[in-house]
């Protein structure tokens, strides 16, 4: 799912997304039911099958990334999991195929990195599953903490990880954000958010969730990181979810 981002880093020698899979560095393992919200995206495309994360917003809709629908046919869309794989916690799996990607969506330059996913029926909430919250307003968050959540690689070249994994970041500004990426990729519609101990999103976390700590708001969609890696610890580049607000209101009717 990261193909864009190794377009764009050829280009501008300035950002490294999780196109094809990423995960949590340096984050710890989440109990069950503590991330409700996480969705789980096995990406059918036609060379094979990739690996993104998502949010369930409602009762039959999930926020993802744009670049994570880039040539996908269908989705295994698993809810309620902690375990990548398993059958016996309370998990719900099914397959989606109705999608709907910001019409501005431009991977050159990771711009309008959102896209919303249909489920085939509504899905029950429970303990396990439930909806995270949009934002009203337009607050920039700016030194608010907020957890990341995914199943992307734990290192460099390593593998996905068997559970799901969370890590605590601090928002930062997007002027303090651009000093690491090239101006041209930080626009107002991205958030980044960086660890105090090197945690970072990484591949396979594209399209996760950025989640305010005490509020429970989502604020942020993983994006792409830095084309020299996630083990650095250098900011994480999100979807900025108050700039998405309405779209996404107007896409799914809620």
């Amino acid at each position: 799912m990261y193909r864009l981002t190794l377009v764009l880093a050829a280009v501008l020698a300035a950002a490294y997304a999780y196109p094809n899979q990423s995960r949590i560095v340096n984050g710890q393992t989440a109990a069950a039911g503590q991330f409700p919200y996480q969705a789980q995206l096995k990406i059918q495309l036609p060379q094979g099958r990739a690996l993104c994360g998502g949010s369930l917003i409602s009762n039959q809709w999930v926020l993802t990334a744009g670049h994570c629908v880039e040539q996908a046919s269908s989705f295994e869309v698993t809810l309620g999991a902690v375990d990548l794989d398993g059958t016996d916690d309370g998990r719900v799996v099914v397959t989606a195929t109705e999608f709907i990607r910001h019409e501005k969506y431009n991977p050159l330059f990771a711009t309008n990195d959102v896209a919303v996913i249909k489920l085939p029926q509504p899905v029950d909430f429970s303990e396990q599953i439930k909806p995270i919250a949009l934002p009203s307003g337009k607050d920039s968050y700016n030194e608010f903490e907020a957890v990341v959540s995914g199943w992307g690689l734990q290192k460099n070249g390593g593998t996905v990880a068997p559970k799901l994994q969370y890590a605590t970041l601090k928002v930062i500004s997007n002027s303090q954000c651009s000093k690491t990426y090239n101006p041209l990729v930080i626009k107002k519609t991205t958030i980044c958010a960086q660890g105090g101990n090197k945690e970072s999103p990484c591949n396979g976390d594209s399209g996760g969730p950025l989640v305010l700590e005490k509020d429970q708001v989502l604020i942020g969609v993983v994006s792409f990181g830095h084309i020299s890696g996630c083990e650095r610890g250098l900011p994480g580049a999100f979807a900025r979810v108050t700039e998405f607000s309405d779209w996404i209101r107007k896409k799914t009717g809620l």
